[in-house]
């Protein structure tokens, strides 16, 4: 059910400035928030920000390597439309770090997917049920270049995942996502309850999963993970319980909740 007082997405987060934050293994990195999709539940809707330079982004993979992350999550918006990709996950593999990458699979460049494979970067496809399920929910038709990424990653050895936001009323997507992934050989696939911010918070309403659901969400989750043990390694990720660790396209290190009212402005990255 959604929250009476849940605070709109606009809503600025609290600053706690540290001079030495401890950060965890991993970090979500945001290399922009431009985006090639419409997707009506987006965490990260594009802010009218621009792409920071492949030397400037280096120097934040610095800053966070030396603080002890050891693996970058390269996200966005769609991280695939900064071109200097490539070379930021290289940079990262040359510096001794380890690399993930989240992306809708829409446009991926042989080079890209190479030095994926070199970096041994693990890659998780964004994909959200059938055709019509997944064009609706993204607002354009892209199920077969997500599809078709998704075989070609894996054809070139890249280690590749799916990931897919569940939404209400639609919770027969988690049998059909895991036949996909038995018929396409994809070893594992995560399930995301919607989460009430970015573009998402204006259509909570359509969007927002039941308590009722919820219980539904895990039981199914659970037994699909018992039926398909050893084939299939199936996960559940409900970001709505447990903030992350994000660094922003201009730099600012958050602590990202389930809205943001419960976001965390952690410290600025200097330039």
């Amino acid at each position: 059910m959604i929250a009476a007082d849940m605070q709109p997405s606009s809503a600025p987060c609290r600053a706690v400035f540290k001079q030495d934050i401890k950060l965890p293994q991993m970090v979500c990195f945001r290399v922009t928030r431009f985006c090639n999709a419409h997707c009506g539940f987006c965490l990260a809707p594009p802010d009218g920000g621009r792409h920071s330079s492949a030397s400037t982004l280096k120097n934040r993979i610095n800053w966070l390597l030396v603080r002890g992350v050891e693996s970058i999550h390269f996200c966005g918006g769609e991280p695939t439309i900064h071109r200097q990709l490539p070379e930021l996950i290289a940079h990262v593999h040359s510096r001794g770090g380890k690399s993930r990458l989240t992306t809708n699979g829409i446009a991926l460049s042989d080079d890209l997917i190479y030095t994926l494979r070199s970096a041994a970067t693990h890659v998780k496809v964004s994909l959200h049920g059938d055709q019509p399920h997944h064009d609706e929910i993204v607002g354009r038709s892209t199920f077969y270049s997500a599809t078709a990424s998704i075989r070609r990653l894996l054809s070139a050895g890249v280690i590749t995942s799916v990931q897919t936001t569940i939404v209400s009323g639609h919770l027969d997507v988690v049998p059909w996502m895991i036949g996909f992934c038995l018929r396409n050989q994809v070893r594992r696939v995560s399930f995301l309850p919607f989460i009430m911010r970015g573009s998402g918070y204006e259509r909570r309403a359509e969007y927002g999963l039941t308590q009722a659901e919820r219980r539904v969400l895990h039981r199914r989750v659970k037994d699909e993970r018992r039926k398909h043990t050893g084939r299939v390694d199936i996960r559940l990720l409900d970001f709505n319980t447990r903030p992350i660790h994000v660094v922003e396209p201009d730099g600012r290190v958050i602590l990202e909740g389930a809205s943001e009212a419960l976001d965390v402005l952690l410290t600025q990255i200097p330039v």
